[in-house]
């Protein structure tokens, strides 16, 4: 009777090793890249509020405020019988947030809002610029720590 081929201890060992020392390096690589995607989707729910918000004025003439909440760490978009609401991600932090009143016709007031991110180790402003209502995210390269 012939004995099959099995893995010894020591090779079993190795493998293990081998695998643990994989996983090590890789698993901050994959929590850090979820926290990037946990960042991009709030920015892309926050410009998709915010155009609606703007069609919304143009076509049907209806303010809307738009106002963080430190209790529930959400950016509110509020409209007549419209409410809506942008999860800020856990590893970001809002250091100036004034509310934002954005007029029936679209105007909005000129304002910096600024943010901080724990993952990617910069600050953000949100700048509201005076033509069309529209706004700009700027990365402040002074301090950050682009790994």
């Amino acid at each position: 009777m012939k004995r099959a081929r099995a893995f010894t201890m020591l090779e079993m060992v190795i493998v293990l090793a081998l695998v643990t020392v994989i996983l090590l390096f890789t698993g901050p690589l994959i929590g850090r890249s979820n926290e990037q995607v946990a960042e991009q989707r709030f920015w892309q729910g926050f410009r998709q509020q915010w155009h609606l918000a703007q069609t919304r004025a143009h076509l049907k003439h209806q303010p809307t405020t738009i106002s963080y909440s430190a209790d529930t760490h959400a950016v509110t978009f509020t409209s007549w019988r419209y409410r809506f609401t942008v999860m800020v991600p856990a590893t970001m932090r809002v250091e100036a947030f004034s509310p934002i009143e954005m007029q029936a016709d679209g105007y909005v007031r000129p304002a910096t809002q600024r943010f901080y991110s724990r993952s990617g180790r910069c600050h953000y402003r949100l700048v509201i610029q005076m033509a069309r209502g529209e706004y700009d995210v700027k990365k402040d390269e002074r301090v950050c720590d682009d790994r």
